[in-house]
């Protein structure tokens, strides 16, 4: 679904606020901040100070907006329609030409056509936090889509943070080993496209055939060396040259400031259309930032509770920054098969086995189990990672008990 059209309807159905008052850039995050902690609508900016077009904020910063975004009528049905598109990648729909639905610029200087929005107090620069980088892999030719976040400089360049295995590997294979590497990026694509920024296709998978099979006939391309949606708010045609500077700090999704040596990135043509909507997803622990970068972890998670016996529900809660997962088991699953398959999710890095009768929504459930439950060595599980598959450092918890049928395990409700 093209941004726009997802932006119509969420306007329609009542999910989107328009402010219309004149704000600045800086004042953007703490009005995102806000709407998040109310009605958590999207929320469009339209008269801005120190920025020429509109500002989007929180556009998918709830799971019913993103399910929508997709004609999904909930979120099983959003994750079959991945799978689906998945096992059957398309051919790309292609069309010549593109440049006459834009404004063309060479060799832009970015601070002039970018919305200065510094995200968290101590943040070095502005930061592109919505591109989600397309880049096609050296040895194998298929493409790849990501959020990578980038660090406006001067002129024309930006800071470029390979931090996601595959994009990290294409990166290793052509900047690390003195080749340059050819991008676009797609601030304000298709709905398809930014979901795909936070969730990870099989290797064997084009995926711009993909994203052609999930978008269906509304999905087009221009046909260019590397394809770009059509409708897409901004594109940034550039290329990561070898050599790095360093970057930061930046505020990030776990609640604290991160630095970075990264590469040189060099924007050579930038495709901008006329009144644009410029996505922002606020930097750090925001709904939309953390749901985004989760999808994946859910995906896995979802097909993990599908084929697992006793694997009853999980949680990613917004306080855990998607570091935690909060697994609820009955008390005859395979605990050690689960732990086992946990430890390969990617992003989670402590997950917490509980029983049924602990809420997972209630924090003081959660700490009475950790507290009461987990006493032994054994219940603790460490994981070193595996950084040959981009999988890092975790842990399981298991915070239940062997048999709740056991008065020494029952937990004390007061009787009404």
């Amino acid at each position: 679904m093209e941004f726009r059209k997802f932006l119509a309807a969420a306007d329609q159905g009542g999910d989107l606020h328009r402010v219309s008052a004149n704000v600045s850039c800086r004042d953007i995050p703490a009005r995102i901040q806000a709407e998040e902690n109310g009605r958590n609508r999207a929320v469009v900016f339209e008269n801005i100070d120190d920025y020429p077009g509109a500002v989007v904020g929180n556009a998918f910063g709830s799971t019913e907006r993103i399910n929508r975004s997709v004609d999904a009528a909930n979120t099983e049905a959003f994750f079959t329609g991945i799978d689906a598109a998945i096992a059957a990648p398309k051919a790309l729909d292609l069309s010549a030409g593109g440049e006459s639905d834009y404004v063309v610029t060479a060799d832009p200087n970015l601070i002039d056509h970018l919305p200065p929005i510094i995200h968290s107090e101590h943040d070095s620069t502005p930061y592109i936090t919505s591109g989600v980088v397309l880049a096609r892999h050296p040895e194998t030719g298929r493409h790849h889509l990501c959020f990578v976040r980038l660090s406006v400089q001067d002129g024309n360049q930006v800071l470029f943070n390979p931090r996601t295995f595959r994009i990290k590997e294409i990166a290793d294979k052509t900047v690390a080993e003195g080749k340059p590497l050819e991008i676009a990026v797609l601030i304000g694509g298709p709905a398809e496209a930014a979901l795909l920024g936070g969730l990870s296709i099989p290797d064997a998978v084009d995926e711009l055939q993909f994203l052609q099979a999930w978008g269906g006939d509304d999905m087009k391309f221009y046909d260019r060396d590397l394809p770009v949606p059509a409708g897409t708010e901004m594109i940034l045609f550039a290329t990561v040259n070898p050599g790095d500077k360093p970057e930061g700090p930046f505020g990030d999704m776990r609640g604290f400031y991160i630095t970075n040596p990264n590469p040189v990135c060099t924007v050579n043509e930038m495709w901008q259309r006329r009144d644009i909507h410029y996505p922002s997803v606020l930097g750090g622990k925001s709904h939309e930032h953390i749901g985004l970068v989760s999808l994946k972890a859910h995906h896995d998670l979802q097909h993990l509770k599908a084929r697992t016996p006793g694997f009853i529900d999980f949680k990613l809660p917004q306080f855990g920054a998607a570091q935690l997962g909060l697994i609820t088991v009955s008390e005859d699953v395979a605990k050690d098969t689960l732990i086992r398959e946990l430890q390969k999710i990617s992003l989670v890095e402590m997950f917490v086995l509980l029983n049924e009768d602990t809420d997972a929504d209630n924090s003081e459930d959660v700490l009475w189990s950790l507290a009461q439950r987990a006493n032994q060595a054994g219940d603790f599980n460490f994981h070193p990672g595996d950084p040959g598959t981009g999988i890092t450092k975790r842990t399981v918890i298991d915070a239940t008990a062997p048999d709740l049928s056991d008065w020494r395990s029952r937990r004390v409700h007061i009787y009404k």
